[in-house]
C-alpha cells in the first residue's frame, strides 16, 4: 500500500502535479501513527516545489511562509528519523535557508555554516544527486556575490562566515550538469551567469532562454533571466 502511494506520488510529481502529490502524501501520513521517512522526504520535495511557485507574487507571502514552515517541520522529522540519509540533509538545509530568509538577516547569517554543513553532508552521502550539487553551487554563488558592505554588516552578527568564491560555485554547477545534462534550466542559467567567458557562457544561457515549454516558476525565471543576460553579451 505504502509503496503504491509513493509510486503514485512520484508519478504525480514527475507530471508537475505538485498539489495532487502533496494531498496524496498528507492523506497517507494522517493514516499512520508513526512517522514515515519515505513519506516525509517526498513531502519535503513537493512542498519545496509548491513554495517555488509562490515566490514571485508578494501577495502570496503569507501562504509561502506557511509552506516553508510546514516543510521545515517535515525536514526536521526526516533528519531525526534518518540522520545518515542524503535527502534528510539536503531538505533540512533547503528549508533552514528558506525559513531563516523569512525570519531576517540576523537569523540567516547565524545559520549559514549550519546550512552549508548539511548541504556538504548531502553531497557526501549521495554524490550522484545533481540537484544537491546545484543547491550547493547556488549557496556558494550567493555568498560570493555579497558586497563588501554586506559582509561588514554580517560580521556584526558573527565571524563564522563560510568562505566562498564563484570558482567554487561554478565547480558545483558543472558537477550537476555532468551528472545529468539538461536536468534543470536554472542550472543552465547559473552556469551561464558564472562562466567568465561569453563564448562558454552563451550555450548555457541559450539552453535556458530557448526552452520550448517551461513548466515551473523556476523554468520561467531561468528563461527570463537568461534572455536578459544574452542581450548583454
Amino acid at each position: 500500500m505504502e509503496d503504491g502511494t509513493w509510486k503514485e506520488a512520484d508519478q504525480l510529481f514527475a507530471e508537475y502535479k505538485f498539489r495532487e502529490a502533496y494531498e496524496l502524501l498528507v492523506a497517507s501520513r494522517k493514516q499512520k501513527t508513526d512517522p514515515d521517512y519515505e513519506t516525509l522526504w517526498r513531502l519535503c520535495r513537493v512542498v519545496y516545489s509548491m513554495s517555488r511557485e509562490l515566490t514571485a507574487d508578494e501577495q502570496l507571502a503569507k501562504q509561502l511562509a506557511a509552506l516553508i514552515y510546514e516543510g521545515f517541520e517535515y525536514a526536521k522529522e526526516a533528519l531525526a528519523l534518518q540522520p545518515e540519509a542524503a535527502k534528510s540533509h539536503k531538505y533540512y538545509a533547503i528549508f533552514l535557508a528558506e525559513k531563516t530568509g523569512i525570519e531576517g538577516l540576523k537569523e540567516r547569517v547565524l545559520q549559514l555554516s549550519t546550512i552549508l554543513r548539511h548541504l556538504r553532508r548531502a553531497t557526501e552521502l549521495d554524490s550522484s544527486d545533481p540537484f544537491a550539487w546545484f543547491v550547493l553551487g547556488r549557496f556558494y554563488h550567493k555568498l560570493a556575490g555579497l558586497a563588501w558592505f554586506q559582509k561588514k554588516m554580517i560580521h556584526t552578527f558573527t565571524n563564522d562566515i563560510p568562505e566562498a568564491s564563484y570558482e567554487d560555485a561554478l565547480r558545483y554547477f558543472e558537477r550537476a550538469e555532468q551528472l545529468q545534462p539538461n536536468f534543470f534550466p536554472l542550472n543552465h542559467l547559473m552556469l551561464g551567469e558564472t562562466l567568465k567567458q561569453a563564448k562558454k557562457a552563451r550555450p548555457f544561457l541559450e539552453l535556458a532562454a530557448n526552452q520550448t515549454a517551461p513548466r515551473t516558476a523556476d523554468d520561467r525565471e531561468a528563461q527570463r533571466e537568461a534572455k536578459a543576460l544574452l542581450k548583454k553579451l
